[in-house]
This record gives C-alpha cells, structure tokens and sequence, in this order.
C-alpha cells in the first residue's frame, strides 16, 4: 500500500514540476500545456496506459455549469471509446491519454469545440459559449488493442447469431408452425386467400401489414392507418425477405410470415427492433401497380414539374421587370455597365458568382472556389446558360442571368438538383487572361 501510493505521489510531483500545479479558473485542476483542465482521483502508474488506437472501457458523467448533461455511468450496455490523435488543443482524447487502468479523474473540455469539431454542431445554436467548459467525471475500466476488440465483437456476434437461431427454432416447435420453411429459412403461412394474380419484379405493391418480435412486441403496423406501405419489387427499397415473400402472394392474399434475422435487419438495430431479431409479419397484398403504369405515372409527374417551372419562370421575369433576352431563351439585366472588353473564344474569363434557385435557395458560389472562377469561354465547360452570358459582359461589369432550365442542367435530375429546375447566376467579370 505505501508503495502505490508512493508511485501516485511521485507521478504528481513530476507532473507538478512542468505544469502550474493549480488554475485560478478551476481551483484544485492543473492544466496542461494544449489547455485540458484535470484532477485525478486516483491514480496508479503500474497500470496499464492507453496507446493510440486502443479500445477504453469507461464510465463517464458529463456536466455543464455544473447540471448533468449526459451519463455514461447508469447504463446497461458497456461503454467504449478508441483513443485518437486530439483534434483541439485540450481535447479529451488528451484526457484519456493521461489516464491507466482504474484511474478516476475529473477533466473540463472547451464544450465550443467539442460541438463544433466532434458533432459538427454550431455551437451558438445548442446553447454554448466560448467560455463554456464541459466537466467529465471519467473512470477507466479496461483497455484493449483494437485487434482484441475487433475479436471480441466477432465473438460477441456469433454468440449471437446463434442465440438467434436458438430463439427460431423454439418459437417454431413451441407455436406448432407446421408448414416447411422456404430453402432460404422464410416461413410463410397462409391466411386470408385472394383472387388475383402475384406480382413480379418492377412492379409497385400497396400493402397492409403489422411487425412483430418473437415474444410479441409490436414493432411497426398500418393496419389501423390510412398510409399504406408501397415498394417497387426488385429495386432493394425493403428487407429481403419481403422481396422473397411478396412475389408468392395473390392479390388480396394475407400471410404470416416468420423471417430470420438474416433476411430482416441482420446484425443492425432499427428503431424497436434489435440487432439480430427474427421477425413475424402480418402482410395483406392490396394493390398491384404495373411497370407501365408506374411509367405513366411518372411521365405524367414530369409534365406537371415542367409545367410549373417554365409558370415558375416567367413569374420571376414579370415579378423583377426583367425583359432582356437572348435568341436561346436566356434572360438577364446588366447591373453594372462598363466598356472593357468581351471574352473571346479560348480566353479564360475569372467569374464571381453566386447561383441561386428562383425563389432565392442558395446553390453555390465563388467563394466556396476560392473567392473566383476561371470559366474557359467557348470549351462547352460549363452551364450553356452561364457560359452565354459572360460571353455579353465586359470587364468589370455585373450582371444577373435568369437560366432557364433548357440552359441549365435539363429534364433531369443532376446530384441534389431537381429535374426542371430554373436557376439564377449574379455575375461580375473579374478580368480576362489569355489561356497561352
């Protein structure tokens, strides 16, 4: 006993000599050089230490001025954390490094960086002030390697996989399921029999259905709702055993079916269901959509959301008394005017710009490039739309360009841009550079 504590007492002292042994802000801390704020409990040097990449088991309580904030400590499930490289000065990945096995420390952290630099939060927006600290209360329980961690949840899912199996087979025998299961392991059990016919692969289905657990939790029904649940067959959209069970019903069929964990939701939990949970659905097959009708459908959307754009468009010209033109469609007014020279062909054109949806939506910006871009005019490089109208500008004038959508990116979706869509560029011509 006195030789542990003489160790603890040592580690402090050598601690003391190269930090400021207490902190006006914190009486009682020490801090460290990058600014972490700590006071160990207990401490034992013998111990195990942490290195980069390894595994901690923890308990940990988190406060703010002073309030618990969150608390690792009363949970059921055990608690990990890898130590990485800090991404602040004072991070807490400084604090577990500090730390061996058994110590308990108190530490506060700059809660601004935490949200902002770990949970990409603005901080202004979750409450947190630059001189707001988090205070965790940390015990370290245990360290592995992240090869022995990586081993233990391999284990840990086989164990179970297994006890997953186990509960099948038992709800199986224990509910008399007398029908032989699909070669894959699915269950189906016939309820209510319709008259239709079945579906098949890219066809669109409505169904009634309810989930359930194996000891009877009801996890999911719209039996008692007016939204019905609808998926293309074939296009992965929903667990694979419905896109086994759904192909083998009638229209107006209604089945029980028992689908392992496997062809549910596999080693992932989803809301109320548990990793690894076999599943019992109650499924009614109420409506079958044809692929040509589905084609129709969306054919006849298009021509409502084309429509719309192009009444979208000239609302925009009459709202903001915009009437210049060009033979293609574009539209645009020179806010700024000037006589400095056009671009021409295989000349670099240096932009600012700003682009926009037509009720004012952000798009993207110059800024976001580095503060300009060098447009290579004439290369068919970029928007028709745009590259036209710096071909009408001169040095040092500014414009607004109203594209529309047969200048932009078309009948068709492009990334997070919808199909038809109408944009709006604010432009000012920085200067023109012969490309040699």
């Amino acid at each position: 006993m006195k030789k542990y504590c003489v160790k603890c007492a040592l580690f402090c002292l050598s601690v003391m000599l190269l930090l400021p042994a207490c902190t006006q802000k914190y009486p009682g801390y020490k801090k460290t050089q990058r600014g972490l704020y700590y006071k160990f409990y207990n401490c034992n040097t013998s111990a195990t230490q942490p290195k980069l990449t390894d595994f901690l088991k923890v308990e940990m309580v988190c406060y703010l001025h002073d309030s618990l904030y969150y608390d690792w400590q009363g949970t059921q499930h055990e608690v990990y954390t890898q130590l990485q490289e800090p991404i602040f000065g004072g991070d807490l990945q400084e604090a577990y490094a500090m730390m061996h096995i058994g110590d308990s420390a108190s530490f506060y952290v700059k809660a601004d960086s935490v949200a902002a630099l770990y949970y990409e939060q603005d901080p202004s927006g979750v409450g947190l002030t630059p001189e707001d600290y988090f205070r965790y209360e940390v015990k370290l329980l245990d360290v592995k390697t992240a090869a022995e961690f990586q081993a233990d949840i391999e284990k840990m899912k086989e164990t179970m996989k297994k006890q997953s199996e186990k509960a099948l087979e038992d709800y199986v025998a224990n509910n008399n399921i007398n029908v032989n299961p699909e070669p894959s392991g699915v269950y189906i059990i016939p309820v209510e029999k319709g008259k239709g016919r079945c579906p098949v692969k890219g066809e669109k289905v409505e169904l009634d259905f309810s989930a359930m657990l194996l000891n009877g939790q009801l996890v999911g029904s719209t039996f008692d709702s007016p939204d019905k649940f609808t998926f293309v067959l074939g296009e992965g959209y929903t667990i694979q055993g419905w896109e086994e069970i759904v192909p083998k019903m009638h229209l107006g069929d209604r089945v029980k079916a028992i689908i392992p964990f496997e062809l549910a939701y596999g080693e992932h939990s989803v809301g109320e269901i548990p990793a690894y949970s076999n599943l019992i659905y109650d499924i009614k097959l109420l409506k079958i959509t044809t692929a040509a009708e589905l084609q129709a459908e969306a054919e006849k959307a298009l021509q409502a959301l084309k429509a719309e754009s192009e009444k979208a468009f000239f609302d925009y010209l009459k709202v903001n008394d915009i009437t210049d033109y060009t033979a293609t469609g574009l539209f645009y007014t020179k806010l700024v005017v000037t006589d400095g020279n056009q671009p021409q062909k295989g000349q670099i054109a240096r932009i600012k710009f700003n682009a926009s949806y037509l009720d004012g939506t952000p798009l993207g910006d110059s800024d976001q490039l580095g503060g300009s871009y060098d447009l290579e005019y004439g290369q068919g490089k970029v928007l028709k739309g745009l590259e036209e109208g710096v071909g009408l500008m001169r040095i040092g004038e500014k414009a607004r360009f109203i594209l529309p959508y047969t200048l932009a990116y078309g009948a068709n979706p492009y990334g997070n841009i919808p199909a038809y869509s109408n944009l709006v560029f604010d432009v000012e011509l920085l200067d023109i550079i012969d490309s040699k």
